[in-house]
């Protein structure tokens, strides 16, 4: 199976990942507030494209199954998503309001065209590979800490909201686009199938990165340097 496929060559990284110390600090029970509130500010970002590219999927669906998941996992980004911040902030002590509209930093912004140009240029399995390293390595990560993690862990609410529930939308998910991948990959040639797993793989990278983004609260480095060039020509 090709999905199959996908996952072994991309097991480096989601092992990475799994060693982050984001990742790591998460499973102990402790992680800088500034680095929480710049995960929880960047994965707002991200979630607005998230959404945006699950909608763009729509008119590349040739099933009503397709665009029927597609539809339900736009509602479920757009509305759900946004507990698993709540969790965050309130273990950083932090108000959920103060962080929904923050700026874009590197990673995000090189993760978000990523998807957007596989909705601009590619076919349905091209989006889809883009978008899967997202929701399966959260859940990989998260079946990984919560066999670790102790009873009073404060991120237990934040690691189980991202485990499969029976009966709930998220419960076949990966498997469900996972399922699509093998069906759409029938017939691809090898070169199709090369592009396929670059996408894939290349979003798994933007996953690990986004981790060290947000751990180590990098920013774009001369954002500042408009305002000061102005501050200088005015004086």
């Amino acid at each position: 199976m090709f999905s199959a496929r996908l996952k072994a060559i991309a097991q480096p990284v989601l092992t990475d990942i799994e060693n982050h110390p984001f990742v790591r600090g998460i499973q102990a029970g402790a992680v800088p507030a500034a680095a929480l509130m710049v995960y929880v500010e960047q994965d707002t970002c991200f979630l607005d494209a998230f959404a945006k590219v699950y909608a763009g999927a729509l008119s590349k669906c040739t099933t009503k199954d397709q665009m029927r998941f597609f539809e339900e996992q736009i509602r479920y980004t757009l509305n759900d998503e946004a507990g698993a911040h709540q969790i965050l902030c309130d273990i950083a002590g932090q108000k959920l309001s103060d962080h929904q509209h923050a700026e874009q930093r590197p990673i995000t912004n090189l993760y978000n065209e990523h998807l957007f140009n596989a909705l601009r240029t590619g076919d349905l399995i091209d989006l889809i590979a883009a978008m899967l390293p997202c929701p399966w390595t959260y859940t990989e990560i998260s079946q990984q800490i919560v066999n670790g993690a102790a009873p009073d862990n404060p991120f237990l609410p934040w690691i189980e909201f991202y485990q499969p529930q029976p009966g709930q939308i998220d419960d076949s998910m990966v498997k469900t686009l996972f399922g699509m991948v093998d069906e759409l990959a029938i017939g691809l040639s090898k070169e199709r199938q090369h592009e396929i797993e670059q996408r894939f793989l290349q979003s798994c990278e933007l996953e690990y990165e986004f981790w060290e983004q947000a751990y180590y609260q990098k920013d774009w480095k001369y954002k500042n340097q408009a305002k000061r060039v102005s501050i200088k020509v005015n004086r």
